[in-house]
């Protein structure tokens, strides 16, 4: 037996020992009334369970928390009970229209409400939204929130003001607006006053046609085979002609004599007649060798002698008649000679008013409504309609911001109506009034008024700027182009410059006297930015000023001078009010440059604009600079393949006055005018190289002659260039000299040699490489030339301006529009062996190329007249592309007869250098694919090959790029050179450049290789190339698909040469492009949706294969999905207001697989910043850690419940944490910040209230704490800072695909992947499918596993040969119809699908252009199935989806078809306005009130940060408004107003559908509605108001706080007089329930603007406010003394801050009073009898279990307390009774009893009520217990009781069994194995 053994049964021995001993025990016990427990010598205590008692101590059910009830005491405003703050509901609602539910689950109003269809209101200037896109110039900064004239807003273009912040006071003032409101500004076509010498009406059209009717000789003397020429003398002093030939109008009229006339015109515009008109015209009949004979118009042979200037508004319009002038002079060629001005030889062919703005005015009491203006035309004798403008409503006192543009020339009269029978006058507005008058019309002056002004009583018409002379008003001058005096040209055009050398400007005020004042004007010296570091220093844009003095003016001019009677060209011309856009805030007039008014001595013109606003004389004179045909339809052709390009045209000092280059005059080539026609573009271009600072090489536009005639030198010194030098100079500035001529003209080297061949002969085709960096502005291909640095080191490098937009259109240091940018351009290529040689064993013999030439092709840019695209076409010969005698080279260096000239359509037919649109830039960008050998098969016979080439020839500078690298330099002005790149193995390109110039070694980047005259047949011409690189460059070889781009300019004029060719692999190509819209997006959100790297818009791919098997993507190691599933169980916090659920579901239908994986939080309250998180996360643990490594995405469904008044849930404010078995975090509580998941999400989420919605995030988004460990992923945590009921489940971690490498071969059909439909035959997500992305640095990428991409704003990704020809390709954007008005556009070749071709292999028709709204492209075409099946079980019919067939639509035989679909997403847009109103019937406030708004959870989407949308500030004056307008539907805001210091905010209402009223001074709220402002009304009161915090605090009888099992209670304000004796309180508010907020600890409520004073009182006696408290809503409320809540009864007690008002009202719990009444029975037997004498002591105990107080007592003997004892005065505590002495004969209680006494009045042991419970009337709790005690027992003859007797004799028997049983177990030894 072990010894372990052994004690074991020893001690069981005992044990049984000690149980017989128990066992004998005789038990004594204690019990209720009626209950018995009994006691052996020892006591127990009482086992029956006490009696059921009432429900006191019985936790109530939970109720949701609701809000507290804010409330204004005034009854009238007071508003239904709203939601409470804890949830997002808010509190008061001033509008009882709109009351939210009061369910205290509101979290967001009906974010996702569709809004009404959006309704545009109409432009204020129809006349600009006939302008296509390209015609608008982008914004110029200005400073925020300027709403003055001296502080303007920031301008658009001179015709386009935002206003952020409009009045609101009218629903209709979108129409209308007060005088010094900013509509949009544009005086186009305003008639002009002629000059001082003038004898015509006044008006001077800004361009006119004149037109000459032959006699019939033309045909009978000529046969036609003349050319009309116009001459016209401008300047009689200079005897200055302009001369321009006649357009032959293809009309004839029949003479006196039946013969047949010819009529001819001439358009002239405001720079060929700068005095107003012409002092002689002449009509020339021309052969090639000069005039037969001329007929002279008016005017003398000697102009001089007469001086008699006939203005043009007699001429414009009109026809000269030749017939019956016979006189033709001595030598009868000379007719009509030496006559003056005769009207009768001159009849009316049109008018001159085209686009002359008309306003209207309403002066009466009445708002008009339909005001529209008709137009008529004489027809027959009669009137006849030619146009209607409708403003719609025109308020009472307002002038209507929208001009009335006269539409056509053709247009005589006007008259306006309104209303149902309102009516004017007819009004004529020409000057043939007075010799054609109209029986019904009367005479308008369109030279004194422009708008007419309807009252009641009598209407007039007035200049509707009369009002912008007045005096205190500045007016501005800009002379930024005026003040260049063309120094070097001549003294007569250097004199012209406005300022003038001696800096002097002067306004010329003509008052209503006709006196003319003279003011000196002022300079700005600080610049346009306010942050300009040197702001006593005069801008490059110069700006002058001066005040309007007291008086009255009619007009005004400007001038160099005060003398009035200076010459012309000193001045610019006079302007009167009527000719001043009248609503402009500060009148600034842009002052053309010199070109052409300083060459020809007229008066300097100009338009009228804002001053805040970028110069651009095109749109602000309303004219076309260069004409695009805009009559046709662009239709693809067969065969061609179509580039995307873009074209920037430069303006000439000529066209930045918004003059059209077809009408220039011809100038002497010999002058620097004909040279450098881009004066001023060359100034702007040198002040951005000089601003940078660092520009090895600026390049300039012009013909820069260094050598004869006009040199260069004698204006660079005027110029000013960055770069030049003095050829004079020292070596510095030599080398200086020589670089810029080597740089910008074709002839010389860097060394100043002339450049020659071998044999000695000038040459000028020789490039200059290393102008450029080798790399675009963003090493992409999407990125822009880099000029070439001076310091390589530094990074400051400029982008060069030729092909920046933002510089061409305003963003420079002239603050002018310089030019235009045409994006998207059709460039077209054919296809031909353009390469062979002759030789006919040569391979190129076969080899087709994609090529142009402009030899053999002419292109001219046109204009799609249906949707406005822009595409190059040519003339044609039997249909082949052919040249045009406009685009032909001049003085040509390469012998090419035509170059490329897309802006010359137009020009004169006999057009020279001055007319000719050189100066241009072009970019051409197209994907494409390499082999890997770098060779296409040529022909049919796949082993003759030919190395994949790029080929360029051309002038003057080329760039080639390709992924933003580039790799062929083709720089400088040259004539024609050429350039190649020809492609190798492994994805290496050698360049070749035909020559270059280059001798400069520093740091050169000049090709140094001698290429061995490699030579290339182009069109069978032998190119050589001399040039290249000493190794080929390597591409990526990552890349599948490669970009090029090619940079192209003409900037040294005479000849302009493109040859492009190239023989790329061909493969198909699907593009998907992304565009956003946000054009009536306010600038403050514009930013958020046009972000980089924001992918917002997720779609959906699916494929199906109609032709071929099945092909799989191969397995390329992309890592599988770990799914959560259902192995989680699910718990929440430790507070009882969250809950997180396991297998609950939204719907009973869901499946039990769906349940086991569902997971259900809720949590109360709203959690404002977030605070509490802790209390509000739900957990689900995972059953094993998971691994997701390389996982990228997190998946999971969310279904949120919505109830009425709901939102839709929010990004911005759900939250999820992952956490690792260390505790580790990731996501949205890492690093210890929090975050929300809008800032991880992949693509964006559209949340919806009931439905399951999927949200996806990036992991690499999800910010981790260090060394969280992605392998034991352990615990989600999700929660929501708002009070919701939100379901989630089906938790994936997912990868993205890994993309397959391609080899760029033009992949076979069957190769291409199927996406496991082939076999389905059903559409599949096209998992895997390859794709290059156009934003920089995204590589290839993959379909992720779902079929879902995303993009962002202008990106464009693309699928080559990933799918099928043949195929369906289903694609769908996610939709998002509350945000977005969506719609898509199919695309082939780059041009807009406007028909299809016919083949067997596709059916169906399509609507053309192929568009739609939606998010779901749709082409009704049928693929056609194969017969007999080649593997596809596609069976003919179209999926039950919106589908595209991927297959051409031009041409649906072509085997590589490159389509692309645009999304164009226009953000939906609200208004808020904000409304300042006073309280009714009190003293009228003053001043104004500040308001502060800030914006959330942009578009609903949760765009952007917290601080991305800075606070707006916002200042209204009492009844006034002001409007926000651009807010994104969805966005959340919150207007708050700065307390006043004269009043007090009385109320707020607000008409959103989800106001919330829970922000102090404020309201929060969503922008839901595009058509349909939120407003929010602040209503003020002289009345002082306050706001009063009620803070409710529980305490027990000890002072302690209390905190569990606390009831809800209803609290509400009562008042009286400070000094008020009576006692009597009046409720000042109703009540309002008072909650826990378990988050903040507290129990609070706000009680808002409340009367400090009674103003009812004489004397406005103060307030003194108190708080009454009941535990119900309708019950006697209480603010002292006692009160009962629930089970308790508290004293109430408050007191108040004198500091801030705050009331804290404290409930201390009375402690109930108890007294324990025992009764001790004996049993005896079946006898019970009551025991007198028993003692017992009762002790209360402290919290550590000793006594702290010790109460004695005795049963009682009399009959009335026998055998009774009580305990009184006790209070709540522990206690513990112990039975000291009993009777005699009867045994003690073994052990005391101890129990509680509970504050609400009940009695304890261990959890059980104890003892019989009664309460007397006084309150006091009665516990009775009855204990019993049993008898003892008596030893026979010992008197000794039983139970001794039976102890005596059982201890020595157990004693001696145990003793044998020991004895006998060690004798066996006692051992066990």
């Amino acid at each position: 037996m072990t010894k372990a053994f052994s004690i074991l049964h020893r001690a069981a021995a005992l044990l049984v020992a000690l149980c017989l001993l128990v066992g004998m025990a005789l038990p004594v016990y204690a019990a209720e009334d009626g209950a018995l427990f009994f006691d052996a010598g020892s006591e127990t205590i009482p086992t029956i369970p006490a009696a059921n008692t009432s429900s006191e101590g019985v936790e109530p059910a939970q109720e949701p928390i609701v809000s507290d009830l804010e409330t204004i005491p005034d009854e009238g405003d007071t508003p239904p009970t709203a939601n409470e703050p804890g949830t997002e509901a808010g509190e008061t609602v001033n509008n009882t229209a709109a009351v939210p539910n009061n369910d205290g689950k509101t979290q967001e109003a009906a974010e996702n409400q569709t809004p009404a269809a959006d309704t545009d209101t109409a432009p204020a200037d129809p006349a600009l939204t006939n302008k296509t896109p390209a015609d608008t110039s982008d914004t110029a900064a200005a400073p925020n929130h300027a709403i003055n004239a001296e502080e303007a807003t920031a301008a658009k273009t001179n015709t386009e003001q935002d206003v952020l912040f409009a009045d609101g006071d009218n629903s209709n003032e979108e129409d209308t607006m007060p005088a010094d409101d900013l509509p949009d500004n544009d005086d186009a076509n305003t008639p002009d006053t002629i000059a001082d010498t003038s004898v015509s009406t006044g008006f001077i059209p800004a361009t006119t046609t004149i037109y000459f009717e032959d006699d019939g000789r033309y045909d009978s003397k000529y046969n036609g085979n003349r050319t009309m020429r116009f001459l016209a003398c401008t300047d009689s002093k200079a005897n200055t002609y302009i001369d321009k030939v006649m357009e032959d109008t293809g009309k004839t009229v029949t003479g006196k004599n039946e013969e047949k006339h010819k009529i001819f015109r001439v358009t002239l515009n405001s720079a060929d007649y700068p005095a107003g008109g012409f002092y002689r015209i002449i009509f020339q009949y021309h052969d090639g060798n000069g005039w037969q004979e001329e007929i002279n118009a008016f005017g003398n042979d000697n102009v001089s002698n007469t001086d008699k200037l006939t203005a043009i508004d007699l001429l414009a319009g009109k026809k000269f008649v030749r017939e019956g002038i016979t006189n033709g002079g001595g030598d009868g060629k000379h007719f009509n000679q030496n006559q003056l001005y005769n009207p009768s030889q001159w009849t009316r062919v049109e008018y001159y008013y085209k686009g002359t703005p008309l306003y209207f005015k309403n002066a009466s009491d009445t708002a008009l409504t339909n005001v529209t203006a008709t137009f008529y035309k004489l027809e027959n004798s009669a009137l006849a309609p030619t146009d209607s403008q409708t403003i719609s409503t025109v308020d009472a006192g307002k002038l209507a911001a929208q001009q009335i543009r006269i539409p056509d020339n053709e247009s005589r009269f006007v008259k306006f109506t309104w209303g149902d029978n309102g009516q004017s006058a007819l009004y004529d507005f020409t000057t043939d009034f007075t010799t054609s008058h109209y029986a019904d019309a009367q005479k308008l002056d369109l030279t004194a008024t422009n708008c007419y002004v309807y009252n009641d009583t009598t209407s007039t018409w007035a200049s509707a700027g009369g009002d912008l002379l007045t005096a205190g008003k500045k007016i501005y001058f800009d002379a930024t182009l005026s003040e260049y005096s063309y120094k070097g040209e001549g003294k007569e055009i250097e004199r012209a410059a406005m300022p003038g050398d001696d800096g002097t400007l002067y306004c010329l005020l003509t008052g209503s006297d006709g006196v003319v004042k003279s003011l000196p004007m002022t300079q700005e010296t600080t610049a346009t930015d306010p942050d300009d570091p040197s702001p006593d220093t005069p801008a490059n844009r110069k700006l002058w000023y001066c005040e309007i003095p007291e008086g009255t003016y009619t007009a005004v001019q400007f001038s160099t001078t005060n003398e009035q009677s200076a010459p012309a060209y000193n001045k610019t011309q006079k302007y009167s009010t009527a000719q001043i856009p009248p609503t402009l805030q500060a009148p600034c007039f842009f002052a053309d440059d010199g070109d052409p008014s300083a060459y020809t001595g007229g008066s300097r013109d100009g338009y009228w604009g804002e001053r805040a606003s970028i110069r651009d004389a095109e749109s602000g004179k309303n004219t076309t600079v260069v004409d695009i045909d805009n009559s046709g339809t662009f239709t693809q052709q067969k065969d061609t393949k179509y580039i995307t390009s873009t074209l920037y045209d430069y303006y000439t000092d000529y066209e930045l006055n918004g003059l059209n280059r077809d009408s220039a005059p011809t100038v002497d080539s010999g002058s620097q005018r004909g040279f450098v026609t881009f004066e001023q573009f060359d100034r702007a271009l040198s002040s951005a190289y000089s601003k940078s600072g660092n520009v090895k090489y600026p390049l300039y536009t012009g013909h820069f002659e260094p050598t004869s005639g006009a040199l260069f030198a004698t204006v660079a010194g005027g110029m000013n260039l960055c770069g030049w030098g003095d050829p004079n100079g020292d070596p510095a500035q030599r080398a200086l000299y020589n670089t810029f001529m080597a740089v910008n003209n074709s002839a010389y080297n860097d060394k100043g040699d002339r450049l020659t061949d071998d044999s000695n002969n000038y040459v000028y085709d020789r490039t200059f490489q290393g102008l450029v960096e080798d790399h675009t502005s963003d090493s992409t291909a999407n990125g822009l030339p880099l000029l070439r640095t001076k310091d390589p080191n530094t990074t400051k490098v400029l982008v060069d301006p030729h092909f920046n937009e933002d510089f061409l259109q305003g963003d420079n240091s002239f603050n002018t529009v310089l030019g235009k940018v045409y994006k998207d351009v059709s460039f077209p290529f054919t296809k031909d062996a353009v390469f062979k040689s002759g030789d006919t064993s040569d391979p190129e013999q076969y080899a087709n190329y994609w090529y142009y030439d402009s030899s053999k092709a002419s292109l001219y840019l046109k204009q799609d007249q249906t949707n406005g695209k822009y595409y190059l076409e040519s003339h044609k010969d039997n249909g082949k592309p052919t040249t045009h005698d406009k685009s032909k080279n001049i003085n040509p260096s390469s012998g090419a007869t035509h170059g490329f000239f897309p802006f010359n359509e137009t020009v004169p037919s006999n057009a020279n250098a001055a007319q000719y649109n050189y100066g241009f830039g072009a970019k051409l960008q197209f994907d494409f694919t390499l082999t890997d050998d770098g060779q296409v098969v040529a022909g049919n016979d796949s082993n003759t090959k030919v190395p994949i080439k790029f080929f360029f020839s051309g002038d003057d500078d080329v760039w080639v790029y390709i992924d933003g690298k580039l790799v062929l330099d083709v720089g400088g002005a040259h004539g024609k050179a050429s350039g190649l790149l020809e492609f190798g193995k492994d994805n290496t390109v050698t360049p070749y450049v035909s020559s270059n110039k280059n001798t400069d070694n520093d740091n050169t980047m000049a090709y140094t290789t001698d290429a061995n005259n490699k030579t290339v047949y182009f069109n069978q011409n032998p190119i050589k190339f001399t040039k290249t690189t000493d190794k080929p460059t390597q591409l990526d070889k990552n890349r599948t698909t490669h970009t090029l781009t090619m940079f192209y300019m003409e900037r040294g004029m005479w000849e302009s040469n493109m040859a492009v060719a190239f023989n790329f692999p061909d493969s198909n190509e699907l593009q998907v492009e992304k565009e956003v819209n946000v054009d009536k997006v306010n600038e403050e959100f514009k930013g958020l949706f046009t972000a980089k790297d924001q992918k917002l818009f997720t779609f959906t791919l699916q494929n199906l294969a109609t032709h071929y098997g099945a092909k799989p993507i191969a397995d390329n190691g992309t890592p599988k999905p770990v799914e959560v599933g259902s192995n989680f169980t699910a718990s929440s916090s430790d507070t009882d207001k969250t809950t997180m659920k396991k297998d609950e579901a939204p719907s009973d239908s869901d499946s039990q697989a769906y349940k086991d994986q569902t997971v259900k939080w809720y949590a109360q309250g709203y959690d404002k910043g977030s605070q509490h998180r802790n209390l509000r996360y739900g957990t689900m643990t995972l059953t094993n850690p998971l691994n997701i490594k390389n996982r990228d995405y997190l998946s999971f469904d969310v279904y949120a419940v919505g109830n009425p008044g709901d939102g839709v849930l929010s990004t911005n404010y759900l939250y999820l944490t992952l956490v690792d078995n260390n505790g580790k975090k990731m996501g949205c509580d890492a690093n210890s910040q929090k975050s929300y998941l809008n800032t991880m999400l992949s693509g964006s989420v559209v949340m919806q209230n009931d439905k399951w919605v999927t949200v996806k995030l990036q992991l690499n988004k999800m910010p981790k704490d260090t060394d969280f460990d992605l392998t034991k992923l352990s615990k989600i945590l999700i929660g929501d800072d708002y009070e919701r009921t939100v379901y989630f489940r089906n938790f994936v971690f997912t990868a993205k695909p890994v993309a397959n490498k391609t080899v760029g071969f033009s992949v076979e059909q069957a190769d291409i992947p199927d996406y496991d439909s082939a076999g389905s035959n059903t559409l599949k997500p096209a998992s895997g499918a390859i794709f290059t992305s156009s934003v920089a640095g995204s590589g290839t990428q993959a379909v992720d596993t779902d079929g879902t991409f995303d993009l962002q704003d202008g990106e464009t990704v693309t699928f080559t040969d990933q799918f099928r020809c043949g195929s369906y390709i289903s694609l769908q954007e996610t939709e998002n119809t509350a945000l977005y008005d969506t719609r898509w556009e199919v695309y082939e070749n780059g041009t807009l699908v406007n028909a299809a071709g016919t083949s067997p292999s596709v059916s169906g028709t399509i609507t053309t252009p192929l568009q739609g709204g939606g998010t779901k492209p749709e082409d009704g075409r049928t693929e056609t199935a194969d017969t007999p099946s080649t593997g596809s079980n596609y069976n003919g019919s179209k999926p039950d989806a919106n589908t595209l067939v991927f297959r051409s639509y031009a041409a649906p035989e072509e085997e590589f078809p490159e389509l692309k679909v645009k999304f164009i997403n226009t953000v939906k847009v609200g208004t808020l306005v904000i409304e300042k109103k006073q309280a009714p019937g009190e003293e009228p406030l003053t001043g104004n009130y500040t308001f502060t708004v800030t914006f959330s959870n942009v578009g609903g989407i949760g765009l952007g940060s917290a601080d991305s949308v800075q606070p707006m500030t916002i200042t209204i004056p009492i009844g006034e408004s002001r409007e926000i307008t651009g807010i994104p539907i969805g966005t959340r805001f919150q207007v708050v107003e700065t307390p006043a210091a004269d009043s007090s905010l009385k109320s707020v209402t607000c008409t959103a559908t989800d106001a919330k009223f829970d922000v102090d001074n404020g309201v929060r709220g969503t922008v839901t509605s595009d058509t349909t402002p939120v407003t929010a009304t602040f209503t003020n009161t002289a009345h002082q108001l306050m706001d009063i915090e009620v803070e409710k605090q529980w305490k027990d009888a000890k002072d302690k706080p209390l905190t569990d099992k606390l009831p809800d209670i209803w609290v509400k304000l009562e008042r009286r007089h400070v000094n008020d004796t009576t006692g009597e309180w009046v409720d000042a508010t109703s009540a309002v329930e008072l909650k826990y907020n378990y988050m903040t600890g507290k129990w609070t409520h706000k009680f808002e603007r409340l009367d400090k004073t009674d103003v009812n009182v004489t004397g406005n006696p103060e307030y003194v406010y108190r708080v009454a408290e009941c535990a119900t809503q309708n019950d006697t409320f209480t603010a002292e003394g006692t009160v009962t809540l629930g089970t308790y009864t508290y004293t109430a007690s408050q007191t108040t801050d004198s500091a801030t008002g705050k009331i804290t009202l404290t409930n201390t719990r009375t402690d109930p009073k108890f007294a324990l009444k025992l009764t001790k029975k004996g049993i005896d037997g079946e006898n019970t009898s009551l025991l007198d004498g028993v003692e017992f002591k009762l002790e209360k105990l402290n919290d550590s279990g000793a006594a702290e107080t010790t109460y004695n007592g005795v049963t009682g003997s009399d009959s009335t307390n026998q055998g009774k004892c009580s305990f009184t005065s006790l209070s709540p505590g522990e206690y513990r009774l112990t039975e000291t002495k009993t009777a005699e004969g009867y045994t003690l209680l073994a052990e005391p009893i101890e129990f509680t006494l509970k504050a609400d009045g009940q009695c304890l042991r261990d959890g059980a009520a104890f003892g019989a419970k009664t309460t007397d009337a006084d309150g006091v709790c009665n516990i009775a217990l009855t204990i019993y005690n049993r008898k003892g027992f008596t030893l026979p003859h010992t008197g000794a009781d039983a139970p001794s007797l039976w102890l005596l004799i059982g201890l020595p028997a157990l004693v001696a069994v145990l003793l044998v049983l020991v004895f006998r177990y060690n004798k066996k030894g006692g051992k066990h194995s």
